[in-house]
């Protein structure tokens, strides 16, 4: 019966750990701009749809053929604004403030806050609260947590 309660504790120890590790080791790609690495603790299609659906205009009951295809295109171009803006050079710049091909820069400069916002969830805050800081949500998928939404 012990053995149960020491694997259990060992478990939730280590469940609480592996979000720090994947902070850890996003951070670490992000300095040597290790790609392979990024990919993997960067979820570039999540993180494109939250973006795309922060910028989609809603549909209005009373709306007019014109109005329909104005805002369809609109979504249009915003959507593929998105795809080509972006990308991990991108989000290695937000994360970092680090200029275009420099590399070695760390967001655990700026780190002001890491804890978990749900069970799946944990959040980052980098900057303090006042000054405009930057937001990271790492979801859980399997072992390894990935970053899938940035904002400000």
């Amino acid at each position: 019966m012990r053995w149960l309660v020491r694997l259990s504790l060992l478990m939730l120890l280590l469940y609480m750990v592996v979000p720090y590790y994947s902070l850890y080791r996003l951070n670490h790609a992000l300095i040597v701009n290790d790609t392979v690495q990024l990919n993997r603790y960067i979820d570039l299609n999540q993180l494109r749809a939250h973006y795309k659906h922060a910028l989609t205009i809603g549909r209005r009951s009373e709306e007019g053929g014109f109005s329909r295809m104005f805002r369809d295109t609109a979504n249009a171009m915003s959507a593929a604004t998105v795809d080509q803006m972006v990308t991990v050079d991108w989000i290695r710049y937000q994360l970092t403030d680090a200029k275009r091909d420099q590399i070695g820069a760390s967001m655990l400069d700026s780190l002001d806050h890491a804890f978990f916002e749900g069970p799946n969830t944990f959040l980052i805050r980098l900057g303090e609260l006042g000054d405009d800081p930057l937001h990271l949500l790492l979801q859980r998928e399997g072992l390894v947590w990935r970053l899938t939404t940035l904002y400000h």
